[in-house]
């Protein structure tokens, strides 16, 4: 059997956030910078189609499941991401209207999950699903341990992502314990995320660089260079959290091995409110 974590999985907690996108959002609403932007509204177009293909990929299999737990972990994992393709439906819908070609992004990505299930067994789709939540989960640790960002976004949308990454970490080591229950191939584990990390950086950049051209800031220099930094630099956000990401290539590794536990109590205080 596959590996077990010593750490208690984060509580799983399903939230009806129904935000709302004013008119008192700036235009560049991440850091006040267009390539940032782009790039935050690319994997916020992603998301609906990705999310339902997460679900689909985790229920196919429970049926194998027999432990209550885990079972329970599951409903929770469902209902969140559930929660999660209806929030950034509504936030995708306030893009289009700022002229951020969401849904353009939406579509390819439907299509592309679409052509991946056709080619794909039920157990390579969960392996797809595994990684995805791995990265998902890497790039919330991300935002939550170098809160730069957030504090640079207009309340709402600081307190969107947020919300998205407190939850992307309460259910990251679901579909892990699925898999390592149902599947536990550790090839086809490791495998699957050496495609996946490829085709997520390629299709995540080219979309955000279809955005940026149609909106006319492809060509900001300055702006890519605060880019830059923010994410890939000395203190940059990725960069710092980018050993959490190779951690996946261990035998041993579990999702739950990376303790964040007192950063997310102090973003659900700080963000969340009376829905933490």
């Amino acid at each position: 059997m596959g590996t077990i974590s010593t750490r208690e999985p984060h509580q799983i907690k399903v939230r009806r956030m129904d935000f709302e996108f004013g008119e008192d959002i700036p235009e560049n609403w991440a850091a006040d910078n267009p390539i940032l932007t782009g790039l935050l509204t690319a994997l916020s177009g992603s998301f609906p189609a990705g999310e339902r293909f997460f679900i689909d990929s985790v229920r196919h299999f429970m049926d194998r499941i027999d432990e209550p737990e885990l079972r329970r972990r599951v409903r929770g994992f469902v209902g969140q991401e559930a929660a999660h393709t209806k929030e950034h439906l509504a936030f995708n819908r306030f893009l289009d209207e700022r002229g951020f070609f969401a849904k353009m992004v939406e579509e390819r990505v439907e299509a592309g999950i679409a052509k991946v299930k056709e080619m794909s067994t039920p157990e390579e789709c969960l392996a797809h699903t595994v990684a995805l939540e791995h990265l998902t989960a890497f790039l919330a640790s991300a935002i939550l341990e170098n809160p730069d960002m957030l504090e640079r976004m207009h309340p709402t949308i600081a307190a969107f992502w947020a919300w998205h990454a407190i939850e992307e970490i309460e259910h990251r080591s679901v579909a892990f314990d699925v898999y390592k229950k149902v599947v536990d191939d550790e090839k086809l584990r490791r495998r699957m995320m050496t495609r996946t990390i490829i085709f997520f950086s390629v299709l995540n950049a080219y979309r955000t660089l279809l955005i940026l051209k149609k909106r006319g800031t492809i060509a900001d220099l300055p702006a890519w260079a605060e880019a830059y930094s923010m994410l890939f630099g000395k203190k940059g956000a990725i960069r710092r959290t980018w050993p959490l990401f190779k951690a996946y290539y261990r035998r041993d590794f579990h999702p739950d091995q990376h303790d964040n536990d007192a950063i997310v109590a102090e973003a659900k205080e700080k963000y969340l409110g009376a829905a933490a």
